[in-house]
């Protein structure tokens, strides 16, 4: 009983991802070109993104020791 249970959960649960995969399938490729500064402009945004997050975990755990 407690395997039809279980199963009965998996399957409401991937019911209600469903549309979550659908979105991601959907969108998975881009549909507009990128130029080569979009991409730089991009990827300089998420190193300085990284850097703020390891500056703010620094900053954390020197403060808190």
């Amino acid at each position: 009983m407690v395997d039809r249970k279980r199963g009965g959960l998996r399957i409401w649960l991937s019911n209600k991802a469903q549309p979550f995969v659908d979105i991601t399938r959907k969108y998975q490729q881009p549909r507009i070109k990128m130029t080569r500064l979009v991409r730089i402009a991009l990827l300089m945004l998420r190193l300085y993104l990284i850097l703020v997050v390891a500056i703010l975990v620094f900053k954390f755990a020197t403060s808190v020791g």
